[in-house]
């Protein structure tokens, strides 16, 4: 099988006789199995780092990277991920896949991406939807778009520049709602067990619907966002897109309650934050700082106009406010 026919199935663009093709090398023998299991490994590698091109130009070097496959995938990919600063955890279910009986299902596997406490990665999904990912976010996704459905699942927050196909909705399904659009730009906020849930649209439309017994639907205009409050979505101007700037490594916030900002410092970077000064409890701070500059920076700058002091324990994990 001719790897560019490979890669134009796995990016969902293969006409119907290359898929029948591919079906028909995968029910000729076991080792068919194995190989595609192993183009597509390196294909979603790939595509995890932003790179589709350079898999669609893997063709070079063939013999080479035979004899040194796992070696090379394992080291690139690492290479890959060290540019956008994120500690990714990638988990492909394949263990079932000489099992199943229907080949077709080989082509159906999901990814998940874990993005850890104080890290941050964007990625490029099969049909070319721009993702980027918060901290302590997760979205699962298949490694290639079938049957003309576009879903993805996301715990946590997210930003997306979805490839427009009218033909076949681009949909996140998250704990709360569902988000459905054609091709947009949003930012969607929903991270499991916090009981809070917001998406913002920048461009496009979107139709989110409630998965409660409800399931009220509303649709978004470029400016708007919407809330869920009470069990029902309430929808608003957005009043402040640096907000939304988490994605280029700033933490922005306008009238925040101090307790509020230091949560978000945790999840920025990594740490724990103590507040032992009562005092504190009412103030609310407004301001922007760049996140590689460091939790230290952020707060003695915000000592400027509260009065407390900060120390961190002995193996640096918990800072403490005072």
């Amino acid at each position: 099988m001719e790897k560019k026919t490979l890669y134009r199935y796995f990016e969902g663009i293969a006409s119907r006789e290359e898929e029948e093709a591919v079906y028909h090398w995968l029910d000729t023998t076991p080792a068919n199995e194995k190989e595609l299991l192993r183009e597509r490994e390196f294909f979603d590698a790939m595509i995890l780092a932003g790179s589709a091109e350079d898999v669609k130009g893997k063709e070079e070097g063939e013999q080479k990277r035979k004899r040194k496959r796992s070696g090379f995938r394992i080291h690139s990919f690492a290479r890959e991920m060290l540019k956008v600063a994120a500690v990714v955890v990638i988990t492909v279910a394949c263990g079932l896949y000489f099992h199943l009986a229907d080949k077709k299902e080989l082509l159906s596997v999901m990814n998940t991406i874990s993005v850890p406490i104080g890290q941050r990665v964007n990625l490029k999904l099969p049909d070319g939807t721009l993702v980027w990912l918060n901290a302590c976010s997760e979205i699962v996704y298949p490694a290639v778009f079938s049957s003309g459905k576009r879903e993805v699942r996301l715990n946590g927050e997210a930003y997306f520049e979805v490839t427009h196909n009218v033909e076949n909705p681009f949909v996140v399904r998250t704990e709360k709602c569902d988000i459905e659009v054609l091709g947009t730009k949003f930012n969607v906020e929903a991270y499991a067990g916090s009981g809070d849930f917001s998406t913002a649209l920048m461009e496009g439309s979107v139709k989110v619907t409630g998965n409660g017994k409800s399931s009220r639907s509303v649709l978004l205009k470029p400016d708007q966002e919407v809330r869920l409050k009470g069990g029902r979505l309430a929808v608003s101007s957005i009043s402040d897109y640096d907000h939304f700037r988490w994605r280029e490594g700033l933490v922005c916030f306008k009238d925040v309650a101090f307790n509020e900002l230091m949560t978000r410092f945790e999840k920025c970077y990594g740490i724990q934050i103590i507040v032992e000064n009562k005092h504190l409890k009412e103030y609310t701070c407004s301001g922007k700082f760049r996140i590689s500059d460091g939790v230290d920076n952020a707060l003695r700058i915000l000592q400027r106009d509260a009065r407390y002091t900060f120390e961190r324990n002995e193996d640096n994990s918990i800072i403490y406010i005072k």
